[in-house]
């Protein structure tokens, strides 16, 4: 088990696929018209009280299962991740571990729902389980870095198909059945959450009792498990009528996205820079390679916005904000992870390294924040929706953030274990809180598709993941390395923990119970506290451009659109509630 945050894993629905998911039955094709045979499942027997096939609650118990273990990817690593990375020797490589996962996951997210409209939901979900239990069988099997950065690229490229075909199969399996559909949603959310919660205590408990290998080797026979139901359980869709395509031909009919291509290539050059660049890495900033390579990197991110808008890109990856407060809602989003993802994994680094605790006892310590994390955003959206203030809730959320990153900065050797729970729930609360809200904001900004909304969403949130490690991890290594230069430890000791090898030795009785290196430790975690106090400032800011949304107590929710409209007048799908929304 293994990827980036406490957050469930999101989906990235894209053009192609969310068209393929119309408030019509999916058996029928939104261009042409024509019937089709869906994938469904086989109802052996009576139908339950309920309407429904024993088959079908066990399609639907299989994909809750894999929900569970997808969300737990990233509460694991974060509690493990030093001990993984120094039992492979990863030094600076152990960001790999983490950006590798989430770059490949959102690489390769537009081709399955190509692949579901072209062969239906059934072998392509069971390949998708099939990549991810080689990824993690590959993983487990890892004796040095290589191995292991190459399983975490295959685990994210199944763990993509898992998340995105999981709704495509509820959607099938319910056509015009919205409510239901949600309802079941909700449902494999409340696993997500689940895997979340246990996520870091359970990286902590297998590093202390067991070999890192479980982790990843747990993953195995629950893969095999629901592959096996599914197998039973959901038939395989048949092929349109209209399509005589030999498979051949329908692999050449598939198309990949330049906008994700440029998108991708481009973060994956700055990350590079953030983790190869710098005092305390392979190359100086001034290095050739470095420069290049952030040249290049900027450069696409340019091209990749510039393709984005332009005549030729007829299915956006991610559509371009119209107004400040789609802007402000996007760049919300990108600091929201950037704060929460840099304390959940450098929280338990504060906790092995200068507290000296063990894995098993950091995953235990890291559960106030997950706790409150995972809870938060419920408590945030029913209060933003209530208040009908989100700017104003956005600004005191981005406040309470900025507040507790300054308390962290505060957290030092002597420091109670009582203090980090409290700390822990604070920060919780403040990263959490935004989450629904931020959602909704962007929803209402892109209001004439709610999928569309929620695959930008999900689009931001996965390369703002990458980065919301990188950027904390540099500047850690930097300063470490800075101030190690300067220390009076013994060569040796030195030469065991510079150059990123500082995270990985957190948890190693050999050198955090020298006082020196301990100090080393705090001061420069106490940096990248300081950083995340900039980032949580800049998203105050970024609250007051905002135009406030205003829900007010006369209106009915639409379903289909989660926007609210004022009753005893038509409905109208592109008009939003949102005072000086065309600024």
């Amino acid at each position: 088990m293994s990827s980036s945050k406490t957050d469930p894993p999101l989906r990235v629905l894209t053009p192609r696929l969310a068209e393929s998911r119309p408030n019509i039955p999916s058996s029928v094709d939104r261009k042409t018209g024509s019937a089709e045979t869906v994938d469904t499942v086989s109802h052996e027997g009576p139908p339950s009280p309920h309407g429904r096939g024993a088959a079908f609650w066990v399609v639907f118990a299989s994909l809750s299962l894999m929900a569970l273990l997808s969300a737990m990817e990233g509460g694991i690593m974060s509690t493990a991740l030093p001990s993984i990375s120094r039992a492979v020797n990863a030094e600076g490589n152990y960001v790999l571990i983490v950006n590798v996962y989430v770059l490949a996951s959102a690489a390769v997210q537009p081709l399955y729902g190509q692949v579901a409209d072209l062969w239906g939901t059934r072998w392509p979900m069971l390949s998708s389980i099939t990549i991810f239990a080689t990824g993690s069988a590959m993983c487990g099997a890892a004796n040095d870095i290589a191995t292991l950065i190459g399983g975490r690229t295959i685990q994210g490229f199944g763990v993509a198909g898992i998340n995105i075909l999981a709704e495509v199969i509820l959607s099938d399996l319910l056509p015009m059945r919205l409510r239901e559909r949600d309802q079941f949603m909700g449902f494999i959310f409340l696993f997500t959450v689940l895997g979340s919660l246990l996520g870091p205590f359970l990286g902590g408990i297998i590093i202390g009792g067991a070999s890192w290998r479980w982790i990843f080797l747990l993953n195995l026979p629950f893969c095999g498990f629901c592959l096996g139901l599914l197998f039973i359980s959901l038939k395989p869709a048949k092929a349109r009528s209209n399509d005589d395509r030999t498979p051949l031909q329908k692999v050449k009919s598939i198309k990949y996205d330049v906008g994700i291509i440029l998108l991708c290539a481009s973060v994956t050059s700055v990350l590079y820079v953030m983790a190869y660049g710098g005092s305390g890495a392979e190359y100086p900033w001034s290095h050739p390679i470095i420069i290049t390579a952030l040249v290049l990197g900027l450069l696409g991110h340019v091209l990749f916005i510039a393709f984005e808008v332009s005549p030729w890109c007829h299915n956006p990856v991610l559509p371009m904000p119209q107004n400040r407060t789609s802007i402000a809602a996007y760049v919300l989003e990108v600091l929201q992870t950037l704060v929460s993802c840099g304390t959940l994994y450098f929280l338990p680094l504060y906790f092995q390294s200068t507290l000296a605790v063990s894995p098993q006892t950091s995953g235990v310590l890291l559960l106030p924040f997950s706790i409150s994390f995972c809870i938060s955003p419920a408590l945030g959206g029913g209060l933003a929706n209530n208040s009908g203030r989100f700017r104003s809730f956005h600004v005191i959320s981005f406040i309470l953030m900025t507040i507790t990153m300054g308390i962290f900065t505060l957290l030092g050797h002597d420091t109670p274990l009582s203090a980090t729970a409290i700390i822990g729930i604070m920060a919780g609360i403040s990263v959490g809180l935004p989450s629904a809200s931020i959602l909704a904001v962007i929803r209402t900004a892109l209001p004439n598709s709610l999928e569309t909304a929620n695959s930008a969403f999900a689009l931001i949130r996965s390369i703002s993941t990458a980065f919301a490690f990188s950027i904390p991890a540099a500047v850690f290594n930097n300063r470490f390395d800075q101030l190690l230069a300067a220390s009076t430890l013994d060569s040796s000791v030195r030469e065991n923990l510079q150059l990123g090898k500082a995270y990985q030795q957190a948890s190693s009785d050999m050198f955090n119970t020298q006082a020196e290196v301990v100090g080393i430790y705090e001061l420069s975690l106490k940096l990248v506290w300081q950083i995340l106090i900039g980032v949580a400032a800049v998203g105050i800011a970024a609250s007051l451009v905002e135009k406030n949304l205003e829900f007010h107590p006369d209106a009915t929710t639409d379903e289909e659109f989660g926007l609210e409209e004022s009753k005893g007048r038509p409905s109208n799908k592109s008009e939003v509630r949102m005072s000086g929304m065309n600024t």
